[in-house]
């Protein structure tokens, strides 16, 4: 096992890859290291990889708010991975960041071929997807529009019939 395989490891989540797998991850990913307050991702911007942070932290803002902080073993960017559209977050280093990117063609690869790989990223945005619909949930409650009267949600291209 090289030490880039030994620092993907030690981030949680990726320490029951076999070593295998972390030499498919190691080969199929890029590294960097930004600097303190460099931007790594601009809201807005079109993006196609998904980063995993190995070192240091960042802060995630939208629309100039703080949303949170993230650290080693945190990753971002897995829904342009999948499709390629607008970032929805700007991310900046606090400190040395050093992160893995993830091209779409790599992570489809990773997807299908590193079940431990597949199972941290799909872990990981069950835990957002069931944040957001608390986010919902809460919003629902606190709004005085029934739920049913709220518009339905579509997206580009479909038809949503009532």
């Amino acid at each position: 096992m090289c030490s880039s395989d030994l620092d993907l490891a030690r981030i949680p989540g990726f320490s029951g890859c076999s070593p295998k797998q972390l030499g498919h991850i190691d080969r199929l990913t890029d590294r960097a290291t930004s600097l303190p307050g460099h931007v790594l991702l601009r809201e807005g911007a079109i993006g196609r990889e998904l980063y995993i942070v190995l070192s240091g932290t960042a802060t995630v803002t939208r629309h100039g708010r703080l949303v949170t902080t993230i650290g080693p073993g945190d990753y971002f960017g897995e829904l342009a991975a999948i499709e390629t559209g607008h970032r929805n977050a700007t991310l900046t280093a606090i400190s040395s960041l050093t992160v893995l990117i993830v091209g779409p063609r790599e992570f489809s690869s990773l997807m299908a071929d590193v079940p431990g790989f597949r199972d941290v990223i799909l872990r990981g945005m069950a835990r957002r997807l069931r944040a957001a619909d608390d986010t919902i949930e809460r919003m629902t409650n606190e709004s005085e529009t029934p739920l049913g009267q709220l518009r339905p949600f579509t997206m580009k291209g479909s038809v949503v019939r009532q």
